[in-house]
């Protein structure tokens, strides 16, 4: 039995005084609001007033941060569009987001508000890392309803459809293609429940470890969804940009897992 995907032709949810509601930003809301609810409790439950406190003040700039990211490294993937149609920059609703943009300015934030605030920053990241998981799995769904984040044609158990105005010229008499947004989804909350349960079972965790531990396997992760996507964007020789940076952030988080870990000389 195949589990077939057939998005709507639209990607618009409804229209509100005239202004068009997508369910691309539909999807995010609901990936920020679950995202913030629960790393919030998270972070009382395992931490005094003051330090959820703090966590709930840096969320609006990290978020801030996170969505100026994501767009502007989406507007330089495709650069050539954008310099011909500046005011489209500005019209996040039609979609373009990359989470690896998001990822890179929010943690720069976030490091910025803890240094200003003086607190220890990589309790802090271990939460935001916790949680990121599961908002980038709700957050992948997003990509369904545009149908975007698809993978090579598709004959196998998954597969989405993709209307013939969206499918790459190569691809045009192809209907269906792997559904590379659910691939992500799926391993997406896998990670955030290995994390979850690392976080709350193992005992003596330095702080840092789980946020190592997510740039490790969301790398990983990104490196096989980059495999079998066709529409990414931004390739240098033939790479894909996400693939770059993954490799970057897998080396990054296992040089701090290490650094933490480490054996003091004797």
């Amino acid at each position: 039995m195949n589990l077939v995907f057939y998005p709507p032709h639209s990607s618009v949810a409804f229209s509100l005084f005239g202004y068009d509601i997508r369910w691309y930003g539909i999807i995010l809301s609901v990936s920020l609001f679950v995202g913030t609810i629960i790393s919030f409790v998270i972070a009382k439950k395992k931490h005094d007033n003051s330090f959820s406190d703090i966590f709930l003040d840096s969320v609006f700039p990290v978020v801030i941060s996170a969505i100026i990211g994501a767009r502007l490294f989406y507007v330089i993937g495709e650069y050539n569009f954008y310099k011909n149609h500046l005011i489209e920059i500005f019209m996040i609703n039609h979609g373009g987001l990359s989470i690896y943009g998001a990822i890179i300015f929010g943690i720069a934030a976030l490091y910025l508000y803890l240094k200003i605030k003086k607190q220890d920053f990589l309790a802090y990241f271990d939460i935001y890392a916790l949680v990121m998981p599961l908002c980038q799995s709700i957050g992948r769904w997003g990509n369904y309803f545009n149908q975007e984040a698809f993978g090579k044609p598709a004959y196998g158990l998954f597969k989405l459809y993709v209307d013939d105005f969206r499918r790459p010229d190569a691809y045009i008499g192809v209907d269906f293609f792997h559904p590379a947004f659910f691939y992500e989804s799926v391993l997406d909350l896998c990670l955030f429940f290995v994390l979850f349960y690392l976080f709350f079972k193992c005992k003596n965790l330095k702080n840092g470890t789980i946020f190592s531990i997510y740039l490790i396997f969301y790398a990983v992760i990104r490196i096989f969804v980059e495999s079998v996507r066709i529409d990414s964007i931004l390739n240098l020789s033939n790479i894909p940009i996400a693939v770059l940076i993954s490799i970057f952030s897998l080396i990054f988080g296992t040089i701090i897992l290490f650094y933490l870990y480490k054996k003091p000389p004797i």
